[in-house]
């Protein structure tokens, strides 16, 4: 049993990319991550990128983009990752559940302790 996860790379007009730290309480706790949340039975990824972005950052989403699928087997779970590019949106993107946020440089995205399930989508988007 996978769990299917979708991720929104989201990618502000300076080129940034918006990272947020998951908490305390959560599996990977304290690391850096993109956007966006568990994908429901009722719903297709394109939705639950949508509702995962109101959820969180506050956000409407105006058009993603698809970049890939990574799937990652750690130790208590398996995980698949869709991941989007997203660049139109509505609203100022706040943590809402609390989480810290922050736009990065691209090149920084190295600097910032991420899950090992991340490691093929910041690989894709540091050779870019």
């Amino acid at each position: 049993m996978s769990l299917h996860v979708v991720i929104a790379v989201i990618i502000n007009n300076k080129n940034q990319i918006l990272i947020t730290k998951r908490s305390a309480d959560q599996h990977q706790a304290n690391k850096w991550e993109f956007p966006g949340g568990k994908v429901e039975t009722s719903e297709t990824a394109q939705q639950a990128l949508a509702r995962e972005l109101q959820e969180e950052l506050g956000i409407q989403l105006e058009s993603a983009t698809f970049l890939t699928t990574v799937k990652y087997q750690y130790t208590s779970k398996n995980i698949v990752l869709d991941v989007y590019e997203v660049r139109n949106w509505q609203g100022e993107p706040k943590g809402l559940e609390g989480q810290p946020m922050c736009w990065v440089e691209r090149k920084a995205l190295s600097d910032y302790d991420f899950p090992a399930a991340n490691a093929e989508i910041l690989r894709i988007l540091l050779v870019c």
